[in-house]
């Protein structure tokens, strides 16, 4: 009996692991929680949140929440003209980012991003750090 029981909870574990196909590995690499910090376009206000990015439904979802208010924005990795880099963009209800995917020490991604508001011409871009929590406390299992 105790072998049953075993060999049943292996198997509904692994039906819970990740197989996600991504269409790019950089998909995987950023999903996770992140602590952010941010600045208003034009030298607005600073704000902190928390955000978590989630690859479902074949789309990233990045969730932020700054001051109690959650939104979710739909993103994408594609190739910067320019650098020909692969980059994150975001498209938010009223603005859209693009974001710079780097490695912090512990193998992590953290992403530091620009943003403008749609129909604006601004004089600076919003500015936005995200720093992956995953191995706070909070976040331990």
């Amino acid at each position: 009996m105790r072998l049953l029981l075993l060999s049943l909870l292996l198997v509904g574990t692994a039906c819970l692991a990740d197989d996600e196909d991504y269409p790019d590995p950089l998909y995987g690499f950023v999903v996770g929680p992140y602590a952010l910090i941010g600045k208003a376009p034009d030298n607005g206000a600073t704000y902190s949140g928390r955000g978590t990015l989630r690859y479902a439904g074949g789309q990233l979802l990045l969730a932020t929440t700054i001051d109690g208010q959650t939104r979710t924005a739909i993103g994408q990795v594609e190739v910067a003209a320019i650098a020909k880099a692969k980059v994150l963009r975001f498209t938010w209800p009223g603005h859209r980012s693009t974001c710079l995917i780097h490695g912090d020490l512990d193998n992590y991604a953290r992403l530091t991003c620009y943003w403008q508001r749609d129909g604006v011409e601004h004089k600076e871009p919003g500015m936005e750090s995200y720093f992956p929590t995953a191995t706070w406390p909070e976040h331990r299992q």
